[in-house]
């Protein structure tokens, strides 16, 4: 019995002392996507108005509600948020990044100014916020246009540019 014994710690320990390896064939993959695209299909627009004696604001919201504060009184004419067409990889998230300051709208003639300022959008701003549902998403920009009286900002057309940023996440 203690030569089966010997026999088999023996075995054991050559087993034990035994080394084993293993290798795998493994695979890596890439995705490229479309590049993410924007296209300005409305202007933003605060329509016409009247600034009166005080002047104020025209607030145009996302969704292209246009109220007023201080003495201005709208008028007829079109007034409408800004929008904007996203295309890109279907069902990626983007994000919206916002003007960090004032837009200047300045006078055709006389060079008298306007400013652009609390710039709010849908989908909100910020990262991941947006989703290209099959590739594709609209957002929509509002914002305040400060007015001064009629001395400040005569009759005529305003305009200025801005920028907005839209990238992948």
């Amino acid at each position: 019995m203690s030569r089966y014994l010997l026999l088999l710690i023996i075995l054991i320990s050559f087993s034990c002392k035994a080394f084993s390896q293993a290798s795998v064939a493994a695979q890596a993959f890439a995705e490229v996507i479309s590049a993410l695209t924007a296209t300005e299909t409305s202007q933003l627009n605060f329509g016409k108005f009247s600034p009166e004696v005080q002047g104020g604001q025209v607030i145009v919201t996302p969704d292209g509600i246009r109220t007023t504060s201080g003495s201005v009184i709208l008028s007829g004419g079109i007034a409408n948020s800004g929008i904007f067409y996203i295309t890109g990889a279907p069902d990626a998230a983007f994000s919206i990044q916002l003007p960090s300051g004032p837009a200047v709208l300045v006078h055709q003639k006389s060079s008298k100014t306007m400013l652009v300022s609390n710039w709010v959008s849908y989908p909100q701003a910020g990262n991941g916020t947006g989703i290209l549902e099959n590739g594709q998403q609209f957002v929509y920009l509002g914002a305040t246009l400060n007015v001064g009286s009629m001395l400040d900002n005569p009759v005529g057309l305003y305009s200025g540019a801005f920028n907005l940023t839209f990238a992948y996440n």
